[in-house]
This record gives C-alpha cells, structure tokens and sequence, in this order.
C-alpha cells in the first residue's frame, strides 16, 4: 500500500500494514479466490492517515507564547490504537446511561468448542444468533430461580471476536444486574447464578439457534449434524464463567468495550518488527506470560479478522435494559434505585473508614476507585498543551479539511478578533478574499 506520508510520521503499529497489507491482500485473494473485505481496506485506508494533517486538521494558538500547533484529524478506523479511547469514553457514556444506578452486576462468559468458532464467523446474522443465544439462557436461568416470581434482569452483551493472542475466539461476555422486575413491577435482588445448570442452557440454545439459522443456507449441509453431535460430545454443555464484580460497574464496562473498539493489542506489546517479522507477547490464561514471532502477514491477518462487519452491533442489550423496557420501567424502580445507591454510598464510607482515609478522597478498594473517577481519568483525553512553552492556554483559531476546506476561522473581515493575533495567518476564501467561516469565537 503506497502513501506520500512521510516515514518518520507512522508509528510501528501503522508501519507495519504500511509495509505488509498489498502481501496480504495478494495471499488472501491466492487462498480464498476472492478480494479481502472491503471494511478491511477501509479501515486500514483510515488508519494509516490517522493524524495526517494533509486530511484536515485543528490549529490552536498558545496565549502565552504565541505558538501555533496543527493537531490532526482522529480517523476512528476499529484498528487505530490512538482513536479508541474516544470511542471508549462513548461507550462508557452510553452504558451508563442505560445501567442502572446503584445496582449490583456480574459478568457471566460464554464459550463455545472451537470446532463451532468456524461457523458463527461465517456469517454476521449467526454472530447476531449467537449472541441472542446467550442471553436467552441467562435470562431463562433467572427466570427458573424464582418462577412464580418471574424476575426480568437487565443484560448488556459484549461480543469479543479474538483471544489475548489475536486468534479467533468469538465469545460472549454478559453484565448481568444481580436485580430486577418481577411480575408486581417490584424490584428483586438476584445473585443466584447455578454455574452448572447455565453450561447445559447456553449449550441448548445455542446450538438449537444455529441449527435454525443454518436451514436453507449453503451451511445446512455441512453443519446440521455436526452441531448435533455436540450434545453427546460435550454432555455437560458448554463453558462458562459467572463472576461478581466488586468495583464500580464502569470499570467492567471499559474493560469490555476495549475489546470491540480497538485491536487485540497494543503498540506497549510489540516487541520487535524487523521489515519481515512481528515479535509480540501476550498473557495466556493457562501457560501465562508468552511471547511469539510470526511473518508480519500473519500479524496482520491475527489482528484484522477481529473488525465486525460493517454496522454490526457489537454491544447489545437485552431483557430490562432493552431500551422500550428500561424506559417504561425506570420511574417505577426509581425509590428501590435510590435505596441501591444509599446503600452503595454506605459501603464507601465504610472502606473510607477502614483504610483511614478522609471522607473528601475517593474510596479505593483493590485498586479500583468506587467513584469512577479513575476511569473517566484514564480515557478521557488531557489538554493540550504548547510544544514549545507546555501551556494549556492553547486557543483553536482555525479548523481545515482536505474535503470541504476551510471550516473555521477565528480571523475575520481581514482583522484579528484575539488581541495578540497580529502575527496570526490570513486565510482567503473563494469567493472575494474574505475569511471562509462567519462565526466568531466568543472570548
């Protein structure tokens, strides 16, 4: 793939598709006698002019030295490791407006043999199957706790396409409220989660929604009787895991969403790229630390397959967090909520007391901080500051794209509207010589 950017600017992340995407575009046309997909090229069209700011960029002025910096345009390519903080931070934003405050939640795993991984990345509307799957066992589970009582939870699902070592695993991670609905529209607690009983479940529906899926497709053939040999294969069903979460719901939400907003790695992990190679290391759940040199196609094709198809929801929500549910019911919860929250600020204080901390300074318990500040901290961006004198007084005076041009000009009608901008450049429009952009900045 050719680009005019210069060199020094790409970091080893984008060096490598640089150097190595035309080899793996050819072998995967060699191998598969088609075009890779076009979301792939796309996204790593986008990747490689993240920050370019020949695409379009903001320029602030420094207030205190008079220093102009360019900052160019974020790409939101899914395989940029610069962007997905911010697409984190959406995440994040979202989710808490759609969990409810103060409640109590557990994240349950799902997984599958990997003889089936094949099949449900085959086709976006088996991933869409699989992940209703999953949380139709939860939600039965729940339901079969206390039937006559018949409690609704709220459910927010995570897809994850890979492993820690970039292979491909879809599975299906759950963060589940230990609380909700029964028929009365009362508000139930619920930590009742039978680990065993959930494997035959998961095993049960997902399976018997893939069967369904499969009917008149070209995969009918092939997988009907392989998917169901599995029950006697695997006669205690399938994995999974059932965790409570002692921290801030926050910190689960973005320890999840990094998953479906970012590569499966970042640039901190790669180790040594040498034109031909990629060394990288990861933590594997069984063996622990490892490291593991592979062509740099293969790295490339480890770290690609992960990105959805194109508009597919990664992140779904089911059962009292659907949003038509969680909307009719919120104001009918809203005292038990309020009585959750006092009972969680309660819980701080107590740790607030027990590590004899004061009452102004955020609780920590195991590392994690109770009010999500760290959270916010960590993927919230910083200011930015001067190159030459570190200030944060950096004032944005112009914004320019390579598409639609000049956007945004503090200067107007030929005069500084900032005093102090007497150096700052005059940009000509088309029409007349007059600054392209109207607005003024208010001061």
């Amino acid at each position: 793939m050719a680009t005019d950017r210069p060199f020094e600017e790409l970091n080893l992340w984008q060096r490598i598709f640089l150097e190595n995407w035309d080899k793996f575009a050819a072998d995967y046309r060699q191998e598969h006698g088609e075009s890779a997909p076009a979301h792939w090229q796309e996204n790593v069209e986008r990747m490689l002019s993240c920050g370019d700011i020949r695409e379009g960029y903001y320029e602030y002025y420094c207030q205190d030295c008079g220093a102009m910096k360019k900052v160019g345009f974020t790409c939101k390519s899914r395989l940029c490791l610069r962007c997905f903080k911010v697409t984190v931070d959406e995440w994040l934003n979202q989710a808490k407006k759609v969990l409810f405050e103060g409640v109590v939640h557990r994240q349950v795993v799902l997984t599958v043999p990997k003889v089936i991984r094949p099949l449900i990345l085959a086709d976006e509307d088996f991933l869409k199957v699989y992940m209703d799957a999953g949380a139709k066992a939860v939600k039965e589970l729940v339901e079969e706790w206390r039937r006559k009582k018949k409690i609704r939870v709220g459910i927010m699902a995570v897809l994850q396409l890979h492993g820690r070592a970039g292979n491909q695993n879809p599975h299906l991670h759950f963060v589940v409220s230990e609380g909700g609905i029964d028929k009365d529209k009362t508000w139930r607690e619920v930590n009742y989660f039978d680990t065993k009983k959930l494997r035959k479940k998961w095993q049960y529906h997902v399976i018997t929604a893939l069967r369904k899926a499969i009917m008149g497709t070209e995969y009918e053939t092939e997988w009907h009787g392989k998917l169901g040999s599995m029950f006697r294969q695997y006669p205690t069903g399938f994995d999974c895991d059932c965790m409570p979460e002692s921290g801030p719901v926050e910190r689960l939400v973005v320890y999840l969403c990094k998953y479906v907003s970012s590569p499966p790695i970042s640039i901190r992990r790669i180790e040594g790229y040498d034109g031909q190679n990629v060394t990288y290391r990861y933590e594997d759940h069984l063996k622990g630390p490892m490291t593991e040199t592979i062509s740099a196609v293969e790295f490339i094709g480890r770290m690609i397959r992960h990105l959805p198809p194109k508009g597919f929801r990664m992140v779904r929500y089911y059962g009292i967090y659907a949003r038509p549910i969680r909307e009719k019911i919120h104001a009918l919860v809203a005292g038990a909520l309020k009585a959750l929250v006092k009972r969680a600020e309660a819980m701080v204080q107590y740790f607030v007391k027990k590590l004899g901390r004061s009452s102004d300074t955020p609780a920590s318990v195991d590392g994690a901080d109770r009010s999500g500040s760290k959270v916010t901290e960590q993927f919230s961006k910083g200011p930015l500051r001067c190159p030459e004198c570190g200030s944060v007084k950096m004032l944005l005076v112009r914004i320019w794209s390579k598409e639609a041009g000049m956007i945004y000009d503090i200067v107007k009608d030929g005069k500084n509207l900032v005093s102090g901008l007497g150096s700052l450049p005059m940009t000509k429009t088309e029409n007349g010589g007059q600054t392209c952009c109207q607005m003024a900045l208010a001061i």
